[in-house]
């Protein structure tokens, strides 16, 4: 039912009550936005991201614009009921996590009604869809309907560039950078071609079109920088350098363009040795360079010149004694070369700075429990996890706690821990259940480890990681069916887990059962990860179980000089035992404990065989 006014007021009232039911469905939308349903499409926007390097998708608002960004006249528009009700389900259906829906209809309504506050939030509920087709659609509609609008514009170049219309994208860029002259504002412009333009399909044609860009700029180092870093994406690493360097010395007080450009020399034909020597210069004129001096050190250290690396470290220190930075890059570096003392002194130094020295010291603490925890002080260790504040690193805190507190025979303690440690979302809840299964087993309470994750499982039955635990723990109380059916269901969620099928596989062998299919499994997985040592370690020992001890011998061969871990010394010993090469097996044993004394399998393995080192 349409509101009927006289011509005049209609016209006056038009634009107030579009802009009112505008706000009417942010207010819908930003009252669902902390819900789950909105995480849902949030997460999965992340992680579409990290599946899809290649494309940048532009992060404009997921809350619609109640105003015009441009300059543009809004439209005359005529409230109607219809038009009302398709607003409000389109936000519900938003919070529903049924976006594709929801774009598909604002995108009829910005048709219908020339609005571009509309096209505006088609685009962006098309992103979030990660529906490129129609985010293209929508934001050039949205393009159309404000053509001044900047956000709109970079929106539709953004959109064309990711998706390889460069030949579209590049008279928009001409004017923007035109534009960004007049402005003084082009390197703002460049800065944003230079995000943009690598993840172009084709980058080399994208370099192609930047250089007729920006013929006009070779003297502005964000264009030589653009350059450079559109280069690199192309793997033309002598022309990334080239350019590098040209941004380096146009503003050679940059350390930003400094550090840049050394990197990538160090992939160029001048390789390490130029790009140290790049930045020693630099650092000679700025000796305070903290960035500069860092990143040259890592290049020594990466060059295998530990203490080249450390002596630069040591000289930036001197300069700035309270440095975060460099003293856990120090500390890093004599962990690194077995020095446990004086990397442990370096982090002392650094958790105790001044409170105005701007730094993290979760990481820190960490490092610190990591350190006593190496030199078997774990209660000191869990001295150090108890000081890591909630945030990023609160939850690895709190299950290397737990662990170790399982480890001195507080098991009750740490299993309290990790249940009354508040978590928000399943993958949080499910890292905090794995890690009291696993203090359980490491207790050796298997009934009650497998008990736990199967009231996990009754809550989340369909979690890859539950199914995996779960899995493992039937095994270890003989549950085998229960084995069998958590890790064929896992197969059939995830085929292409490969310690699914390699789990499955090798309980068949160990247990020297139903062996051609265990071997099936095996090669299976290992198609999926083919240098997985523990992969080839299982094919290697269900090829002992099927006779084929030779070409055992081989493969576990291969899996130890790939990780060198007493249980693959376990298996390959047996075999060698087996066949006669007795003194060989001895002494891989013998080995193998050294490195590893507590080893269950390689104890086990001995006690059976009833073999003394």
């Amino acid at each position: 039912m349409k509101t009927r006014l006289p011509g005049s007021a209609l016209r006056s009232l038009a634009r107030p009550l579009l802009a009112a039911t505008l706000a009417i469905t942010f207010v819908v939308s930003q009252v669902g936005c902390a819900g789950p349903q909105q995480r849902a499409v949030e997460d999965q926007d992340d992680e579409a991201d990290a599946q899809n390097p290649s494309i940048e998708v532009p992060r404009v608002s997921r809350g619609p614009a109640p105003l015009s960004d441009g300059n543009d006249p809004l439209p005359q528009v005529n409230l109607t009921a219809p038009i009302l009700f398709q607003l409000l389900a389109a936000e519900i259906a938003v919070q529903r996590g049924q976006t594709g829906s929801a774009a598909s209809t604002y995108l009829t309504l910005a048709q219908q009604t020339r609005d571009p506050r509309l096209a505006r939030r088609a685009t962006e509920l098309a992103l979030a869809e990660r529906s490129l087709e129609r985010a293209q659609q929508s934001a050039a509609l949205w393009k159309d309907l404000a053509p001044t609008s900047a956000l709109a514009s970079q929106t539709v170049e953004t959109l064309w560039l990711s998706t390889g219309r460069l030949a579209d994208a590049e008279p928009l860029l001409a004017r923007r950078l035109a534009q960004a002259r007049d402005e003084g504002k082009v390197d703002e412009a460049y800065r944003h071609l230079q995000r943009v333009l690598p993840r172009a399909p084709d980058k080399s044609a994208a370099l192609t079109m930047l250089e007729r860009l920006a013929k006009p700029d070779d003297k502005v180092a964000s264009a030589r920088s653009a350059l450079a870093a559109v280069a690199h994406a192309a793997q033309m690493y002598d022309r990334a350098a080239e350019e590098g360097v040209a941004a380096s010395r146009l503003q050679p007080d940059d350390e930003q363009l400094a550090v840049t450009a050394a990197r990538y020399t160090q992939q160029s034909a001048g390789g390490p040795l130029a790009a140290g020597a790049f930045l020693d210069q630099y650092l000679k004129r700025h000796p305070k360079a903290t960035e500069a001096r860092h990143t040259y050190a890592q290049m020594l250290a990466a060059g295998g010149n530990v203490d080249g690396a450390r002596a630069q470290m040591e000289l930036g220190l001197r300069q700035d004694p309270d440095n975060p930075t460099l003293l856990f890059a120090l500390a890093q570096i004599a962990y690194q070369t077995q020095q446990s003392a004086l990397a442990e002194d370096y982090l002392q130094r650094y958790v105790k700075l001044p409170p105005g020295i701007q730094r993290d010291n979760d990481p820190a603490f960490l490092f610190l429990a990591q350190i006593a925890e190496d030199n078997k002080r774990p209660a000191e260790a869990i001295t150090w996890l108890e000081q890591v504040r909630r945030g990023e690193q609160y939850l690895t805190a709190v299950v290397r706690r737990a662990l170790l507190m399982g480890r001195i025979g507080k098991v009750d303690e740490a299993r309290d821990l990790l249940r009354n440690t508040s978590v928000t979302s399943n993958r949080d809840r499910v890292q905090l259940t794995s890690a009291e299964a696993a203090v359980l087993r490491e207790a050796q309470r298997n009934q009650e480890a497998f008990d736990v994750l199967s009231a996990a499982l009754e809550r989340l039955p369909n979690n890859p990681e539950l199914l995996y635990d779960h899995g493992m723990a039937a095994e270890r109380i003989d549950k085998l069916p229960v084995m069998e059916a958590s890790l064929r269901k896992l197969i059939q969620l995830r085929p292409d887990h490969a310690h699914a099928y390699n789990a499955l596989g090798y309980t068949f062998a160990d247990r020297n059962i139903r062996l051609e299919e265990a071997q099936g499994l095996i090669e299976k997985a290992l198609q999926l990860s083919p240098e997985d040592p523990h992969i080839v370690d299982s094919l290697g020992w269900v090829q002992y179980r099927r006779g084929r001890n030779e070409e055992a011998i081989a493969t576990l061969r291969r899996a130890y000089a790939i990780r060198p871990e007493a249980d693959i010394a376990a298996h390959l010993g047996e075999v060698l035992w087996h066949t006669g090469r007795a003194e060989e097996a001895r002494k891989l044993w013998r080995e193998a404990r050294g490195r590893e004394p507590n080893n269950e399998t390689l104890k086990q393995t001995l006690a059976r065989l009833n073999v003394s080192l």
